[in-house]
């Protein structure tokens, strides 16, 4: 079945000619003269893999006939391939929360909407599409928005996507996105709904088509960043708002685990740094701040902390860590090694650049490069660097080395899966229970944001309590 799907997707970018199987594997005639081999064996390693688990090489023997972008083209055609009917059952065990909840949920329960979906391309999102799918959706009535971070599988995310018939535009469209969805669903007589990762939707609606706003019902937001980015709009925003970012089942359930996935990415990144004992700097002490704080204070480093919110700074203070008020003074006075990015918002400018006067890394955790002023701290620089998958160096007048993990980007993002599945489970699940409350016409939500309707729904609808046979005393998994 592997073999089938490799053909299968070589022959959709090439000329795919006569198909040989001999001694070494298959051996692919490509136009006249080319040909590529196909190799699929066990992992060199199998007790390190999962069970099942394939390794599929192919190797361009001869490209006589073929330019280089051709080549490419069918390299990248086997990192597409759709995931296989037994991985999907492997990721479905993973998320029975999710997975199951059409089951639970009364039938039909999205029918009556369009959804646009902006969340993770990682492989939990395909068990929350399914569960889409279920819920009464047709393929063609969902769209959804490619964020552009570099998964680890975010290339075959896509495929899949694209086997069921699903629309997915790149975020960077998310206008003409917009305008299409609402077309493809006027023809079916659904309104939209927005289903969020981090503001991408409603702001582009605000901003620049508010004549499209009439047309969708609601907005699920799922992070803090995207809240933030709707504060411009104060209480001027005409759609109801489910806030899974500001409930308490999210802060209670995903901070932690986010935390951690920051800290094991970087480790990952910086095989050869030594963190114990090295100062580390955490900017913004909110939900997952202090998480961050304390996994990183867990690993015997010496933790700084910066809040503008005077509350939160004497938060971290009465937890025993250094604090200060002003960025620059804790960068020349603390030195990190490690500067964390935690607020949501532009934490470190070019201005703070000169306070830094040791080799360093900067580490995003939130939504996109807003962490970090990378244009200004770039102007600082005498020579900018690319690290490959590390990310940017700033070499500074200093002599400091400044590196940008991932480009500025979310560390727990980077070429990586972020939370295990079973993790994310319970949050992905939310979303959809949040999906189908907005989706009744009598939800009794209003415009705006809806804290505490959120709170009562998402407590009260047998998410918690599922979860905690899973997980809790009595677990019999």
């Amino acid at each position: 079945m592997v073999r089938e799907a490799v053909i299968e997707a070589v022959a959709k970018v090439a000329d795919l000619g006569e198909v040989a199987l001999d001694g070494t594997g298959l051996r692919l005639r490509v136009g006249a003269e080319a040909c590529v081999r196909l190799l699929v064996s066990a992992p060199a390693r199998p007790k390190a893999s999962a069970s099942g688990t394939h390794v599929i090489t192919l190797i361009a023997e001869e490209t006589t006939g073929l330019t280089t972008d051709q080549v490419q083209a069918i390299l990248a055609a086997v990192r597409r391939i759709p995931f296989t009917t037994t991985e999907m059952n492997a990721l479905r065990g993973q998320m029975p929360l999710t997975g199951e909840l059409p089951c639970f949920l009364p039938p039909g329960c999205l029918a009556s909407v369009a959804p646009v979906l902006t969340v993770h391309h990682m492989t939990d999102f395909l068990v929350m599409v399914d569960a889409v799918l279920a819920m009464g959706v047709p393929a063609h009535a969902v769209t959804v928005l490619d964020k552009g971070y570099p998964y680890r599988h975010t290339d075959r995310v896509d495929a899949h996507l694209a086997r069921q018939g699903v629309t997915v535009w790149p975020w960077t469209d998310a206008a003409d996105a917009l305008h299409d969805h609402t077309r493809r669903a006027a023809t079916l007589g659904l309104p939209g709904l927005l289903i969020d990762d981090g503001g991408y939707t409603l702001p582009v609606l605000l901003e620049q088509r508010p004549d499209l706003l009439p047309r969708f019902v609601g907005l699920v937001e799922q992070t803090i960043s995207g809240i933030t980015r709707l504060e411009p709009w104060e209480d001027r925003i005409p759609l109801p708002i489910f806030s899974v970012a500001e409930s308490r089942l999210k802060a209670t359930m995903e901070c932690y685990g986010i935390a951690d996935a920051v800290v094991r990415n970087l480790l990952r990144l910086l095989p050869e740094e030594k963190l114990e004992g090295q100062p580390a700097l955490v900017v913004g002490f909110g939900r997952i701040g202090e998480h961050i704080a304390a996994v990183l204070r867990s690993r015997h480093m010496r933790v700084a902390v910066h809040d503008r919110q005077l509350v939160r700074l004497i938060a971290a203070h009465e937890r025993g860590y250094l604090t200060g008020r002003c960025v620059s003074t804790l960068l020349r006075d603390h030195r990190p090694l490690i500067i964390l990015g935690c607020t949501g918002r532009t934490g470190l400018r070019g201005e703070h650049a000169a306070a830094i006067s040791r080799d360093c890394y900067l580490v995003s955790t939130t939504s996109r490069d807003r962490e970090f002023a990378v244009a200004e701290l770039a102007d600082e620089a005498q020579k900018v660097t690319d690290e490959g998958v590390l990310g940017t160096r700033l070499h500074m007048p200093s002599g400091a080395k400044v590196t940008l993990v991932g480009d500025g980007f979310p560390i727990n993002f980077h070429h990586a899966e972020s939370l295990p599945n079973m993790y994310s489970d319970l949050i992905l699940a939310s979303l959809l229970v949040a999906a189908s409350t907005l989706a009744t016409p009598e939800h009794g939500f209003t415009a705006g944001h809806n804290v505490d309707a959120s709170n009562r729904v998402l407590e009260s609808c047998g998410l918690l309590e599922r979860y905690y046979t899973r997980f809790g005393p009595q677990a019999t998994r």
